[in-house]
């Protein structure tokens, strides 16, 4: 590596990418490190792909302030990422990815393997299990310093304590349990990146869109798919529901639609989770269930 890391974070809108990296920055200054820490989004919402970056010193100057394009550690907070998004784009020969991932290494290699060290831990299961909510954000701050030593383990507790409060205990918690049970694949020189096409999903025109909305320029996130983050999504029971449309009056993303046969749907694409349709629905025709 560099005589400065540089790391770059992808995760979705609300998994906590941005924190993670200026947690990351304030323990390493702790440590006495120079460091910085900052984001890189557009206009995205809540579960639209968002990237924070990294630069870490143990005392050359950090003169750089653009984003990262060739960084040495990759950190990926959501899985469904993978499939849309080039996030290994850039990553050093020898550097280092960890992916939050409930698919065990060697699948999680053969997936998105290359020349670098791969780190894997299912952070979203332990953020459910401590936090009892999918904020993986220190849990893989955990698998990271496991994965690379960038800081000691022990240096952000204080970090977290500040930031957290009462909370911090929690997320110390879940940072220690994702640094002993992230597995490691170490660096094997010669190993070629694999190939992949991603998708790019094109901005609707203002006469495809319903009334209400604003048509502004894309952000920096390659697909607008924001659904594949949720924690829950909605069912519906057809016996108890009346098609009344409620749950798509109420709606935030505006993604329920009418289907053939008069029943409103939810998008699975573009669908957050958030449960107001369920607790909208006067009929109980819709539960959320875990995604």
């Amino acid at each position: 590596m560099n005589d400065i890391t540089e790391i770059r974070w992808h995760g979705r809108g609300g998994q906590g990418a941005v924190t993670s990296a200026e947690l990351l920055a304030l323990t390493a200054i702790k440590e006495g490190n120079i460091a910085q820490a900052f984001p890189s989004f557009g206009p995205e919402r809540r579960g639209a792909p968002v990237i924070a970056f990294n630069r870490i010193s143990a005392g050359k100057p950090i003169r750089s302030r653009a984003a990262i394009a060739e960084p040495d550690i990759v950190v990926v907070l959501d899985p469904g990422l993978l499939g849309i998004i080039d996030v290994t784009r850039g990553l050093r020969d020898g550097g280092v990815l960890i992916v939050n991932s409930s698919k065990g290494l060697a699948t999680v290699n053969s997936e998105i393997g290359g020349p670098w060290k791969l780190a894997v831990v299912d952070a979203t299961a332990i953020a459910r299990d401590i936090l009892k909510r999918p904020i993986v954000n220190t849990a893989m701050l955990g698998a990271l310093i496991k994965a690379t030593g960038v800081v000691n383990l022990e240096s952000l507790t204080q970090p977290l304590e500040e930031r957290f409060g009462k909370l911090s205990e929690i997320n110390v918690q879940a940072c220690s349990k994702a640094y002993k049970e992230a597995v490691v694949m170490e660096y094997s020189p010669g190993v070629k990146k694999a190939e992949k096409v991603y998708p790019i999903e094109k901005s609707l025109s203002w006469k495809e869109l319903n009334l209400g909305f604003v048509v502004t320029e894309m952000g920096n996130a390659r697909s607008y798919r924001t659904g594949y983050w949720k924690s829950e999504r909605p069912v519906r029971d057809n016996a108890k529901c009346i098609k009344c449309g409620m749950c798509a009056l109420f709606c935030p993303e505006d993604c329920i639609h009418q289907d053939a046969e008069g029943y409103f749907e939810a998008d699975e694409f573009y669908c957050k989770g958030c449960g107001i349709c369920a607790r909208e629905c006067w009929t109980g025709a819709i539960t959320m269930v875990e995604a």
